[in-house]
Parts: C-alpha cells; structure tokens; sequence
C-alpha cells in the first residue's frame, strides 16, 4: 500500500491524497456527493492539482460514488444563472476528461447523471459488485444532455447502448452497467480500494507517450465539446427552467427529502 498519504484538506468534500507518483482524488461530503457550485469549484481545483502525477485515481464514498447535480442549488436559478453553472461544469469535467496521464475511477454506490459522467471520464473503471445504480436520468427530468456529458458517455459506453443510457435515461445495476460499458471490472466491495490503487500503480508506470496517445485519442472529442459549449448550454438552461421540467425537478426533490 506505499506509504500513507498526505492529506491535503479542501472545502465541500474533495481530498487530494498524494503518494509517490499517484494522486488520489476523492469525493465525500458525508452526504450524497451531490455535485453544486462549491464542490465542482473544489474538485476542478482538485483535478488541477492531481493532473501532475504519474496516475490519478478517482474515488466517492463507500456508499455512493456521486449522486449527481445538487438540485437543492440550482433548482430555482434563473437561466442565466444555471448557464453559470453549466459553464462551471463543462470546465470541470473538461479538465477531468483532458488529463494526460491515466485516470483510474473506483466506483461504489450508485454514480447518477453527473456522477455517472465523471464516471466515463475513466480509462480504467472499476465498480464494487454492490446494490449501486448506474444511469443518466435527465431525460427523465425532463431536460437535455448537456454536449460535454453526452460526447464523454458516447465515449465510454457500447455504442448499442447509447440510446438506452442517453435517449431513455434508464439506469443500471452492477452486472447490466458493466455489460453496457461503464465498467472494466467488478470487484468485491472490500476490495475495490485496493484494487484500484494497484491499478494505478501500474498505469502510473506505462510511458509519457501514452498521455501522447491519449492527447490525440480524445482531441476530437475534447474539441467538439468546446465548440457546442454556448449552444448546448443555452438550450440546456431553457429547458431547465420551463414549467414542465420544473415540475419533474420538484418532484425528485420531494423524494429526496422524504424521510427514509
């Protein structure tokens, strides 16, 4: 296991743990992960941080990896405030995406919407064979992709799976997310930390000229979601704040609340 981390503390829930050439990134706020204003500022702080190792490795909280977008934020922002935000998420992502180096992403719990789009952004994806969901629900929300999620879910997922991931909004469990692509590899719950870390140990260990290859792997992709940033944002956040998908919005947020 090497020797232990450092811990650099950080607001809203985001460690950077560093040890020899890995750096550990690692979400957890006690709560669901949800993804607002302050932790995404906190986790691309983060990423830029960690971008300098050898290796990054990903990773959420036992019982959840990252419950998606904070809807208690943002469910009441006028569309000029959620494009803000949408642009705090795109650049977010974008660095996560971009990293040169290999990006390891542990998975325990449920990876929902955002989460499951940090979740793509892996080279290499491991999950916990746990009772955890996998799934993009916006469509169910009642609201479109935004172009940065659907180029890194395209990228990740079987290209027959796409649809049902994207169009349809269906979530996953474990054995159905793997053979949709989300997953490499399932493993023992007890385990997935220590697997995970051997195998950023090993990607830490292949060649500067993979991040090379990897530069010229994702260049399409990365440009492609530069170039519809403004409009995919602008159609997002219009469609966020109509009545009807204001409607689904408070919906979910009434389940969430609900006592469990």
């Amino acid at each position: 296991m090497g020797q232990p981390m450092m811990q650099d503390n950080r607001p809203a829930g985001v460690t950077v743990r560093k040890d020899g050439d890995i750096a550990r990134v690692e979400l957890d706020d006690g709560r669901g992960n949800a993804l607002g204003t302050r932790a995404l500022q906190a986790l691309y702080g983060a990423i830029t941080e960690a971008k300098a190792a050898d290796a990054v490795l990903l990773t959420g909280r036992p019982r959840i990896f990252c419950g998606g977008l904070d809807l208690e934020e943002i469910a009441s922002m006028s569309r000029n405030r959620v494009i803000e935000f949408f642009d705090l998420l795109h650049m977010t992502r974008r660095a996560l995406f971009a990293l040169e180096r290999p990006l390891i992403v542990a998975v325990a719990g449920s990876a929902i919407g955002a989460g499951a789009s940090l979740l793509c952004c892996g080279d290499r994806r491991l999950g916990a064979r746990d009772n955890g969901i996998v799934g993009f629900t916006e469509a169910k929300l009642g609201v479109p992709l935004p172009a940065s999620a659907m180029t890194i879910a395209a990228s990740a997922l079987a290209p027959s799976s796409t649809a049902r991931a994207l169009v349809f909004g269906e979530t996953f469990d474990r054995e159905a997310a793997f053979e949709h692509g989300f997953f490499h590899q399932l493993i023992a719950p007890e385990c997935l930390l220590d697997e995970a870390e051997k195998a950023a140990r090993r990607a830490a260990s292949t060649s500067r000229a993979s991040g090379l290859i990897k530069r010229a792997m994702r260049k399409e992709a990365l440009d492609r979601m530069d170039r519809e940033r403004i409009e995919s944002h602008a159609v997002f956040a219009t469609e966020w704040t109509s009545p009807a998908a204001q409607k689904c919005i408070q919906s979910a947020l009434q389940t969430l609340r609900a006592p469990r």
